[in-house]
């Protein structure tokens, strides 16, 4: 089975937008992810939940350099890295590198990229010109094995 068979079509963000529209966009469709895409419609990052919450939380917290983490201010300190990120703009926010994967391959193929692919929850499904056709999630390969099971049954 080929991974453009079990692609979803992605709810899709521009570069050049703002974080706040992206996190609304994310928000109202139920996505932890949009792909970011360019003027020509090709893939240039990944705006994700998680690299949100990258962003927000500081690079001290994350490397281990806090001795104790619950001492750190919190809330506050989120609040504002929030109120910021909603200013900038989507390409200062995504992952650049996104897993990207073509339409012939392998469903085995999407899970191997969906197993590497730290922090993301999909692979991006693009053509030979670099367009974006499709995402392809955990939940998109369960699905369709589970699919196929009751086809064979």
């Amino acid at each position: 089975m080929l991974a453009s068979s079990i692609m979803q079509k992605p709810v899709v963000i521009s570069a050049n937008a703002q974080g706040k529209d992206a996190l609304d966009l994310a928000f109202e469709t139920g996505h932890r992810m949009l792909p970011v895409l360019d003027d020509a419609q090709h893939v240039v990052g990944m705006f994700s939940s998680f690299a949100v919450l990258g962003y927000l939380v500081p690079d001290y917290i994350v490397s281990g350099h806090l001795a104790d983490v619950s001492y750190a201010p919190d809330f506050g300190l989120l609040r504002k890295h929030y109120d910021e990120l909603e200013s900038k703009k989507v390409a200062d926010l995504m992952s650049p590198k996104p897993f990207i994967i073509k339409p012939e391959e392998s469903i085995l193929s999407a899970a191997a990229a969906l197993l590497t692919s730290a922090g993301h929850d999909g692979v991006l499904v693009v053509d030979a010109a670099g367009v974006l056709l499709g995402i392809i999630t955990p939940s998109d390969v369960l699905n369709s094995l589970r699919t196929e099971e009751s086809l064979l049954a």
